[in-house]
């Protein structure tokens, strides 16, 4: 019965995904393309770490001169060397929907493993709750270019040892056991395992409140467990952990806009878009965007979730300490502003005051609800088991109405394939290497316009095609402008901001000679060798005429780009 429960949770995650496999290396997530190709970089990064060709927490590759912390941009490295040899031989967008499939199938099997352990011996009971776990709204949401807060595959494990912290006579084992799973979390995703040990201890405390004083024994082996493995996650993470936070192109905080995400009110009781219950135009103004969908559970599932706990299993201080972990993560994920139907109220949210504190500085409230899933699968598998456990009364198909009802509920949030797209090409400037001719060593490939969250041609291109050439800009969180502030990408430098404007549909403006002076201080900023134009962006011809006055040269068309060689420009005259 096992095998069959994962089994089904592999087909189930294969079906999530099949956009994917279906166009192969260029499938592309069509609500979500720039984290989809930060990640297929550092999925070759991984590769690249393996052959001893770049640092594992740094990477010279994007934003040159500068560089880019990956240790503070979520290089999952737990995920992308084992991956390695898939990234090797079909390229990191089969590794990336491989980790997709493994995430969102290994974090169900997981929580079905914990919940038969923990919460209920019935089979049915523990694979139902283990799918919302794994396959809940909040995580096919973040299926959406988000791989790494997917693979909750080892959440559970944590948990499970959190839970055992306790034992007398265990201690050096339990928290040995538990500083190694810490540190491999670490490198799978910092801010889950944050989250983790919030909604644990928030739940360890509820719970030793609920059956004071029969937990008094425990809290020496607690505190003994949880410092050893403070000792050994704080030895294997020190140097990790020193680059993220005080090496190279390190950060405090978030960029301007992230930190404000929030949860709405009325996400609650919504359907996700991609549900069978789900509408796009009802959602809209619900979430931040497509991939924070972290809150929607759907009205008739609390319905259903409140007549249990009201009707058979309020008693239990199991389910009481489950409610108040989840009642106060909810709280949390409403963030520093507390939103209803899509409009702000005057409420502030508890998040304010925290989110100001060091660490906390640094998350997305909004995936605080993502803790909600694992609570929801808890208390669905309790209550389906007490379902089975109803007396018969008389004539009356008790049994059969309820699980009518759990069944009626969990249909709306049936989860629907994400949306996908054939992307385009990396053209043979690229993978045929003529490129090399263009770009010596210690220069940088400029594509037009220059690489950011919006036009990802220089990301796409390296992770796609393993090529080694280095350019400027790119979609990572990087120091911002002032000290002590973030943004995503590097600040913009004029040339830049001059060639995304045009590529977004503004009138190319006569070219001046201060101008022409920006982009050549620019290009030298960016030690640029080739400015290179892809012959399939929206406005190819547009921007070709717009860098052939700002050159005064005319660019060379070859496989399937327009280049330009910048070398005579960026190396001063004598």
């Amino acid at each position: 019965m096992n095998v069959a429960v994962g089994a089904g949770f592999l087909i189930a995650a294969m079906f999530v995904t099949s956009g994917l496999w279906k166009d192969g290396s260029r499938a592309l997530l069509s609500v979500n393309i720039p984290d989809q190709v930060f990640f297929q970089f550092v999925l070759r990064h991984a590769l690249d770490v393996l052959s001893g060709d770049a640092a594992p927490f740094f990477s010279t590759r994007m934003n040159a001169p500068h560089g880019v912390n990956l240790m503070a941009n979520t290089v999952i490295l737990g995920l992308g060397i084992p991956l390695a040899p898939v990234t090797a031989i079909w390229g990191p967008q089969i590794s990336f929907a491989v980790l997709l499939v493994l995430g969102l199938a290994g974090t169900a099997t997981a929580w079905y493993w914990f919940l038969r352990r923990h919460v209920t011996t019935s089979t049915v009971a523990a694979a139902a709750g283990a799918a919302l776990c794994g396959f809940g709204p909040g995580m096919i949401s973040q299926a959406n270019g988000h791989p790494n807060w997917t693979a909750q595959f080892l959440v559970p494990f944590l948990v499970h040892r959190a839970l055992r912290m306790g034992e007398p006579g265990r201690c050096l084992r339990n928290g040995v056991v538990l500083g190694l799973l810490v540190t491999a979390q670490a490198f799978v995703n910092e801010e889950v395992l944050l989250y983790t040990v919030l909604a644990s201890a928030a739940f360890l405390a509820a719970y030793a409140a609920l059956t004071w004083p029969a937990q008094r024994a425990a809290i020496r082996p607690v505190l003994a467990t949880a410092g050893i493995a403070a000792l050994v996650g704080g030895a294997l993470l020190a140097y990790p952990l020193w680059s993220q936070f005080f090496g190279p192109q390190s950060f405090r905080g978030l960029p301007p806009g992230a930190s404000a995400y929030g949860a709405d009110l009325a996400s609650f009781a919504a359907f996700p878009r991609l549900s069978l219950g789900g509408n796009i135009d009802a959602v809209r103004l619900l979430a931040p965007n497509a991939a924070e969908e972290n809150t929607f559970l759907g009205w008739p599932l609390l319905a259903v979730l409140a007549l249990a706990v009201t009707g058979w299993l309020w008693q239990r201080a199991l389910v009481r300490a489950l409610l108040a972990t989840g009642a106060l993560f909810a709280i949390f994920a409403l963030g520093k502003q507390v939103s209803a139907g899509g409009e702000r109220t005057a409420l502030p949210g508890l998040w304010r005051p925290l989110g100001q504190l060091p660490l906390l500085e640094s998350v997305v409230p909004v995936r605080f609800g993502l803790v909600l899933l694992p609570v929801a699968g808890a208390l669905l598998a309790l209550a389906i088991e007490a379902v089975a456990r109803l007396p018969r009364m008389g004539e009356l198909p008790v049994r059969r109405l309820a699980y009518a009802l759990i069944v009626l509920a969990l249909v709306p949030l049936l989860p629907l394939p994400l949306l996908t797209h054939r992307g385009m090409p990396v053209p043979r400037f690229v993978t045929e290497g003529t490129w090399r001719a263009y770009v010596p060593a210690g220069s940088t490939l400029v594509t037009v316009p220059v690489t950011s969250s919006s036009h990802s041609d220089g990301m796409h291109w390296s992770a796609q095609s393993g090529a080694d050439f280095t350019f400027p800009g790119g979609y990572f969180i990087g120091p911002g402008r002032l000290p002590g502030t973030a943004t995503f990408g590097p600040p913009p430098r004029p040339s830049d901001l001059l060639l995304a404007a045009v590529a977004e549909g503004a009138k190319a403006p006569r070219v001046t000679a201060r101008m022409r002076e920006g982009l050549i201080a620019d290009l030298r900023f960016w030690r640029a060798g080739a400015l290179v134009l892809s012959d399939r962006e929206p406005r190819a011809d547009v921007l070709r005429e717009l860098v052939d006055d700002l050159v005064d040269d005319e660019g060379v068309r070859t496989g399937g780009v327009t280049v330009w060689n910048v070398a005579p420009l960026v190396t001063p005259t004598a």
